[in-house]
């Protein structure tokens, strides 16, 4: 399957079924499918050939979609963008990927113009919604003017469908080439994790330029599901739109489930359509996975995977489970066990496996891993060596292969010569009454090597010491891995994905004194 025939499916099989609904936008099957022939011919007529790439700089929108889909019967490659990055930024990514046309919403359009500046190679413009920008085409009136006739691109399902720029939280972004295959596997993978069916409402409110929000909206999209589209994430405004749409599933990040925790309407909103939060994207601190369990009242499933690796593990509905035994407690805080069509071993840094419960680096192999970085032969050779992916990912498998992560490679703290892993010890914190968001990260010590660090964001209205942290801290843990030293801050910094930027807060406390 090729991403571009779940529309064209979906009009012969439900024509008149909602494809995509955001407002008054409310779209079906025939007509999403009928706009992606047009979108397919006109860029042909803007002279795209197979392999060209087309950057897309959008707000969440029906049309992020039918880019998607338009690409990929034309047989070009979709290049998402983050919205949040400065034109210095997004000048990086446009001059490694090279794309032939730059897709714009009219609330960037300062951004464009500053890009027309420095990348003068990027020849072709189209903007989408109210505004110009000079010599930039109308994307709606292109559009209308298509053509409506059959679409005859040459494209292999192996073929990459989109270029995912990863989100940088270790280093510069790459470029990961996701193929029409790895989604479509993924889908299948997805669907029997999370027991999916044709009468499903997928909420879309993570940024569809993230490629959590595409694999979980393909695999709903392939049984021909509604997809109501939120343009961000807001607490409130999730809430509002759960209720009003009757949605029955939703993805969303760890620090977004606690933030609708948190939001005063949550005991409030009728969630009772809601059957599933599939959740991923960032560890998810015990404590709030069962205050959300007790809370909303739906099933959950985790998956764990990376951009280029799509999901490799699931943690099901049928593993969630309040006030079990201690060894269903204890696997509340793992990532669930492979997909059916995944592999995942565990290794050393030889490369030798490791036995049950011994902790060494996550390789993953399934059709869903990419085939590479975009022109980057060497960090792809790195990262795929005999078809397994090397995530950096730091766990260990049980004895009935649930996986269990315990850091990143480059976030673990050493201490003296010893290995502590963060995600143990900010599970700890989360179980304090006064904490919001916490990290562990390692800062230089002259003693230590490195020196436990916690770094706080508290409640609203809350008030906590550092020394009643440690003292938390000592309470469940090992003296050597309580934290040292402990900084609050107001918010922690966050990518747009939501995953905290463990790298900037090494960056930022550096030489600076504890406990402000």
């Amino acid at each position: 399957m090729t991403l571009d025939e779940i529309p064209a499916r979906n009009a012969l099989r439900f024509p008149h079924k909602p494809a995509f609904i955001m407002g008054e936008v409310r779209r079906t099957w025939a007509e999403v499918d009928a706009r992606v022939t047009r979108l397919a011919h006109a860029l042909s007529d803007a002279g795209l050939r197979a392999g060209d790439r087309v950057a897309v700089l959008l707000p969440n929108c029906p049309e992020y979609f039918e880019i998607y889909f338009g690409c990929a019967r034309a047989g070009v490659i979709a290049v998402p963008l983050n919205y949040r990055l400065t034109a210095r930024e997004l000048t990086q990514i446009l001059s490694h990927a090279e794309p032939a046309l730059l897709v714009v919403g009219a609330e960037y359009l300062p951004q464009a113009r500053e890009l027309k500046k420095l990348l003068p190679a990027v020849r072709r413009y189209w903007v989408l919604g109210e505004g110009s920008l000079d010599g930039a085409g109308n994307y709606r009136q292109l559009l209308s003017a298509a053509g409506t006739g059959p679409v005859h691109a040459l494209r292999a399902d192996t073929d990459p469908c989109a270029i995912f720029y990863t989100s940088g939280t270790t280093g510069l972004p790459k470029g990961a080439m996701v193929s029409h295959l790895n989604l479509e596997m993924n889908g299948y993978n997805q669907m029997i994790a999370d027991a999916s069916r044709h009468d499903d409402i997928n909420l879309v409110s993570t940024p569809i330029y993230h490629v959590g929000a595409v694999f979980v909206a393909v695999t709903y999209m392939m049984l021909g599901c509604a997809q109501v589209i939120v343009p961000r994430f807001e607490p409130g405004l999730w809430l509002q739109t759960t209720a009003a749409s009757r949605a029955t599933v939703a993805l969303l990040i760890p620090t977004m489930i606690n933030a609708v925790l948190h939001h005063p309407g949550c005991d409030q909103t009728d969630l009772s359509a809601l059957r599933l939060i599939f959740y991923g994207g960032g560890p998810m601190p015990p404590a709030v996975l069962e205050r959300a369990m007790k809370r909303l009242h739906c099933g959950f499933t985790q998956g764990y995977g990376l951009t280029e690796t799509l999901e490799a593990t699931f943690l099901t509905s049928q593993d969630h489970v309040l006030g079990g035994t201690a060894l269903q407690q204890k696997r509340l805080g793992s990532a669930g066990r492979e997909a059916v069509g995944a592999e995942v071993r565990i290794v050393d840094d030889a490369g030798r496996d490791l036995g049950v419960n011994e902790i060494g680096e996550i390789l993953v192999r399934s059709r869903s891993v990419i085939a590479g970085y975009w022109n980057m032969p060497d960090e792809t050779r790195q990262a795929i060596r005999e078809r397994w992916f090397h995530t950096g990912d730091l766990g260990y498998l049980d004895e009935e292969r649930y996986l269990f992560l315990v850091d990143r490679k480059k976030d673990m703290v050493v201490s003296g010569g010893v290995n502590i892993y963060s995600k143990e010890i900010e599970a700890v914190l989360y179980q304090h009454p006064a904490v919001l968001e916490a990290a562990i990260i390692g800062l230089p010590d002259e003693e230590w090597g490195e020196s436990v660090t916690a770094v706080i964001a508290k409640k609203p209205g809350s008030e906590v010491s550092a020394a009643e942290i440690t003292e938390h801290c000592r309470a469940t843990l090992a003296g050597y891995k309580k934290p040292r030293r402990v900084f609050f801050l107001p918010e922690l910094p966050k990518n747009p994905s939501g995953k905290i930027l463990k790298r900037e807060l090494r960056m930022m406390l550096a030489g600076s004194p504890a406990g402000r």
